[in-house]
């Protein structure tokens, strides 16, 4: 009998004889000296049962730990990584951009958000038409498993990665107001009455450190 192994990182069971499944268990896990690596967050107590005692030397799980009562959690590893915090995405995001080992990265991306990837590939990858055209040939007519290969053997690993930045929210100047009207803070700040209006009719056009409350206006006599 072997044993099972749950990992978030299967990198350093990469040694030796092994065997890289990704989501689907393709090869039976029951050849000696042999690693199976398995990509799946559906492997359940059940399958813990069923597969410990035909194992010939390890099967590595990555992906989620299942519930498991005592007797069984006890013969199983859960190593270190499931321990760690988790990072948002970031391990998978840079191995994308960075890590020559194709295989793990397809693996790996297929669990981050498509509108994130995207997000990165529009700041380090702006003028990259081949990859636009791949992607475009998938996206809408393909399953998604087609736009995260694209992705993978369409970047070419190496340089540096660039996190998006946010957009700046465009302050629209308020109806009365020309656009190119340079003295529009100005205004409102120095004319009570003209603030005050804009609060009244126009709440949501108001500059961000402008008060809501209503001023109090000078009379004159």
């Amino acid at each position: 009998m072997g044993v099972i192994i749950f990992t978030q990182d299967e990198q350093e069971y990469r040694n030796g004889d092994y065997v890289d499944m990704g989501r689907e268990m393709t090869t039976l896990p029951t050849v000696p000296d042999t690693t199976f690596i398995y990509h799946t967050d559906r492997f359940t107590q059940k399958d813990v049962e069923y597969w410990l005692p035909l194992i010939g030397y390890r099967l590595v799980v990555v992906g989620k730990v299942p519930k498991m009562v005592s007797d069984v959690r006890e013969q199983v590893i859960i190593d270190k990584t499931h321990g760690k915090k988790r990072d948002d995405f970031t391990r998978p995001i840079m191995g994308l951009f960075k890590w020559p080992n194709r295989v793990r990265v397809w693996n790996m991306i297929r669990n981050v958000p498509l509108a994130l990837i995207g997000a990165f590939l529009r700041r380090n990858r702006p003028k990259d038409m081949r990859l636009g055209r791949l992607m475009a040939r998938s996206l809408y007519h393909l399953p998604d498993d087609y736009l995260y290969a694209s992705m993978t053997y369409a970047i070419a690993p190496g340089g540096q990665v660039d996190w998006p930045k946010k957009k700046e929210k465009i302050y629209e100047v308020p109806s009365g107001y020309r656009s190119s009207d340079k003295y529009v803070d100005y205004i409102l700040e120095a004319s009570a009455e003209a603030a005050n209006d804009l609060r009244r009719s126009e709440p949501e056009a108001m500059p961000a450190k402008m008060k809501k409350r209503i001023e109090k206006e000078s009379e004159w006599i």
